[in-house]
């Protein structure tokens, strides 16, 4: 046990949240007694919305990919971060750790499982996503749109076994409240899908592991939903479950667990979103998946009537839903890409859409299908089976209220700034570090920023890669070296003080902007105090400035500081792009096209990484997980005060191409 991180964190929390954390821990401990049966409890009834099986609805790509991924199920394959979870037979091992191979015993009381030691329990990420139970609702959404049974018969194989593997308050994958909310969801919609197949009824509502393990899963999250300093994206996925659950599952408890849950997401909704639509959070993964969860309890209320039959969640609910649907469509890509900044973990709040693409297309589709959507969003390649699936269940909740006629490029309370030309697309970050005391999904990423050229991704964020179990990469991927900013005397804009904690913060600002939406120039300078910290004292200044005409981008760095600093400037170049350099030149080319021309600021010594490890530097993270090397480039110096460098980023339409006699070319 770290004593030390316990500390640290304890001074991120108030005194109300100590209190909370100790009633807490007294329930856990009162549960200990309890033993794997729990209290009786009694019988509940299916009163979720049915499902029409109307194939016609189902687009053939969609159900041919949907068929495929469920095949690949039934054969035992199922990609979970990068490892394969064996489906194949009726009764996987749930306990192991796919990556290490490490089993924990699953009669452990569950709070006393030491999930953050991997040496015990293995990488607890990729013991826990199997039991999310996502290819079991990927199986029973094959089975609704096939009609095949054996895809019906492999998902309640595979329920069956994990109600009996995973006894209440047994086991690493009962200490989560995460955990118990997505399985919740996942039970709720499997039930939906396999109404039409003959042993459903005695599956769910007549088996009795599955009435206690209900009962529990509900009890549990109504007793110990997340509160505090870890009130996120948690506290969201603990209440959609329970009002998912409690909605569609009546028994007698539903109606007070219903309401507490429904109140809980109606004050969250609005607690974790910015005015202008994006999460609070600033890990633009995460607004994905809290999005996806708030519209799927918005649904399950409009298809019964809300809590205990009474009413639906408020327009003020839909309102941030749709702020959110929107500025989710306004930073998507035109291929559906998303921006990378902070934390991600490839999270889907519900998957009945084949896994390959990821889960961008169907949300927006699913956004679409509810709240409505407009011309400028970005237009899908398919119609998705969850966005088929929904009208069937609940009306669309379509509001009023005035949305964006075209497509936003500033959110102002957030702190990011679109700067976007013919050919060029730079998203700006100089929003606040991160959500709550702890700032847990935030990176060390002010004044940072994302390039496309062409809607191709050229100077990326290199992503998350892993959350526990790997210190030193988990350092990495937070740090600021690992963003395309800059980082003062070696150290990170904000101190880490764990995996999911900084003890210092950093505020960003903008001190100017112009022409941001239209005219030939664009313009915006913003600054961040991180630095201030140091003995230096310093700010780091970043003025961004973009040539329409022209596509051209240059971006100025300077400080104010009491001395001169030492300083590194990076840029993270996308694995396909290759990088050629040349004294103070850069090349960037794709596929053997040049795409851009980076002028490097001349008072900087400038070298390629790829791939190092010691320390880490050049890699990319393509998915939750994994990652591979990739080209970053990093020019090193001391930047005195008031002095600013300069970068000037040319697309090849502009720059002529440079012969170069003596060159250096690294390849990702």
């Amino acid at each position: 046990m770290d004593i030390s991180w316990y500390l640290r964190r304890l001074r991120r929390m108030s005194p109300a949240e100590v209190g909370a954390r100790l009633r807490a821990a007294a329930i856990q401990q009162s549960w200990r007694f309890i033993g794997t049966g729990g209290p009786a409890v009694g019988t509940v009834a299916w009163a979720g919305a049915p499902l029409a099986r109307d194939r016609a609805s189902f687009d053939a790509e969609t159900m041919l990919h949907l068929i495929g991924a469920a095949d690949a199920v039934m054969a035992g394959r199922w990609n979970v971060f990068g490892h394969n979870f064996d489906t194949a037979a009726s009764d996987p091992d749930w306990h192991r750790d796919i990556r290490s191979g490490i089993r924990f015993d699953p009669t452990r009381y569950c709070f006393d499982v030491p999930y953050r030691d991997p040496s015990r329990v293995g990488n607890v990420k990729s013991v826990w996503e199997p039991s999310r139970l996502h290819h079991v609702t990927l199986l029973a959404a094959a089975f609704h749109a096939s009609g095949d049974a054996r895809y019906a018969e492999r998902a309640a194989e595979h329920l069956r076994s994990w109600w009996q593997r995973n006894p209440p308050l047994r086991g690493i994958h009962w200490l989560s409240g995460i955990e118990l909310g997505m399985r919740l969801i996942a039970f709720v919609w499997t039930r939906r899908l396999l109404a039409a197949w003959p042993g459903v009824a005695a599956l769910f509502e007549g088996n009795p592991d599955f009435l206690r393990q209900l009962h529990q899963h509900e009890r549990w999250l109504a007793a110990l939903y997340s509160r505090g300093s870890s009130a996120n994206n948690h506290l969201i996925a603990e209440a959609a479950g329970l009002f998912i659950a409690a909605t569609a599952f009546r028994g007698a408890q539903s109606e007070r667990w219903a309401r507490l849950a429904q109140g809980i997401l109606e004050q969250e909704a609005v607690s974790q979103t910015f005015t202008d639509g994006l999460n609070r959070e600033l890990a633009f993964g995460y607004h994905g998946y809290v999005l996806g969860l708030l519209l799927l309890a918005g649904i399950e209320g409009e298809a019964s009537g809300g809590a205990a039959g009474e009413k639906p969640m408020s327009d003020d609910y839909w309102r941030i839903v749709t702020r959110m649907s929107d500025a989710l469509a306004a930073n998507l890509g035109d291929a559906m890409t998303p921006p990378r900044q902070g934390d991600g973990d490839d999270a889907w709040a519900l998957m009945v859409d084949a896994p390959e693409h990821g889960p961008w297309q169907p949300l927006l589709e699913l956004c679409a299908a509810v709240i409505g959507s407009r011309a400028w969003w970005p237009a899908p390649r398919h119609r998705s089976m969850l966005a088929a699936l929904v009208p069937q269940v609940a009306r669309g909740r379509r509001l009023s209220d005035p949305r964006h006629p075209k497509r936003p490029n500033r959110f102002a309370e957030a702190g990011i700034t679109y700067l976007r030309s013919n050919l060029m697309t730079c998203r700006v970050d100089h929003g606040p570090h991160g959500f709550l005391s702890t700032c847990a999904h935030g990176h060390a990423d002010a004044l940072g920023f994302e390039l496309s050229i062409g809607g191709r991704p050229v100077l990326i964020d290199p992503g998350t890669y892993c959350y526990q179990g790997e210190p030193a990469w988990r350092r990495y991927f937070r740090s600021t070296i690992a963003h395309n900013t800059l980082e003062i005397e070696g150290a990170d804009q904000a101190a880490q003080a764990g995996p999911f904690l900084w003890s210092t913060s950093m505020t960003s600002w903008v001190e100017s902007a112009t022409g941001i939406d239209d005219g030939s120039v664009a313009e915006l300078t913003v600054a961040h105090d991180g630095y201030r910290r140091l003995p230096a004292k310093a700010v780091h200044i970043r003025q961004f400035r973009l040539d329409r005409t022209t596509d051209a981008l240059s971006i100025a760095d300077r400080i104010d500081a009491t001395v001169p600093v030492a300083t590194r400037l990076a840029f993270h170049v996308h694995p396909s792009v290759t990088v050629k350099l040349e004294a103070k030149t850069a090349e960037l080319s794709a596929e053997g096209r040049l795409l851009a021309t980076l002028a490097l600021p001349a008072g900087f010594a400038w070298q390629t990484h790829r791939g190092e490890e010691h320390p880490p530097l050049g890699w990319y993270s393509p998915e939750f997980g994994e990652k591979e090397p990739s080209v970053t480039l990093v020019g090193s110096g001391v930047l005195a005060p008031g002095h600013a460098v300069e970068t000037r980023i040319s697309t090849a339409e502009v720059m002529p191409r440079r012969e170069a006699a003596v060159s250096k070319e690294v390849t990702a």
